[in-house]
């Protein structure tokens, strides 16, 4: 993956307290753009939906928590999400 990128979708109309949903964007090792969509539940403290790469969800989850949007009370995703 190279230029990886995310950004925050908060005006999806789901209620913030329970979900994050994040754009990413990125490039294949053989420069074909890839983007999506991530919806991060933070009950089940995973990613939902279509399962992706461990890279990808892991750099996500990175970038949720670096941005503050995890409550401290939030349980960390599986490894295997």
């Amino acid at each position: 993956m190279r230029n990886l990128s995310f950004g925050f979708f908060d005006d999806s109309g789901m209620p913030r307290e329970s979900r994050i949903l994040i754009f990413y964007s990125f490039e294949t090792e053989d420069r074909l753009p890839r983007s999506g969509i991530l919806h991060y539940h933070i009950g089940e403290g995973r990613f939902v939906g279509p399962r992706h790469d461990q890279e990808l969800t892991s750099a996500a989850l990175l970038f949720i928590s670096d941005a503050g949007r995890l409550p401290k009370s939030a349980p960390p995703a599986p490894l295997n999400s």
